[in-house]
């Protein structure tokens, strides 16, 4: 696996998956006894005109989008998680049949500029 191919199985299974979840739920709540709050949304969304609900899931496509350019920000080592406030460094590997491939190599096209531009 390249870097490239880990940026888009991420938009594909994460983002893609994630905004249709949360359409779905939306939609239709799951589960026997659904989350009250959850419910308030469903009926707040469902009485929405189809111009509002495709505002309604650009805004969640927006925020998916932002979570997961944070989040590949963080291992990149640019958007630091350590307590203290200081850089940190973490290393993300594929491995596949006993090949270690390092995907977020600080030299190389970061994780986060490789989603940006998909």
């Amino acid at each position: 696996m390249t870097p490239d191919n880990f940026v888009s199985l991420i938009k594909e299974a994460v983002e893609v998956g994630a905004k249709d979840d949360v359409i779905e739920n939306l939609k239709e709540p799951p589960g026997r006894k659904p989350d009250p709050e959850l419910l308030k949304n469903s009926e707040w969304y469902l009485s929405l005109d189809e111009k509002g609900k495709e505002r309604v899931k650009s805004i969640i496509s927006d925020s998916i989008s932002e979570t997961i350019f944070g989040f590949l920000s963080v291992l990149d080592g640019v958007r630091s998680i350590s307590e203290s406030g200081e850089e940190n460094s973490l290393e993300l590997h594929h491995k596949d049949k006993g090949k270690r491939t390092l995907l977020n190599d600080q030299s190389k096209e970061y994780l986060h500029d490789m989603y940006k531009n998909t």
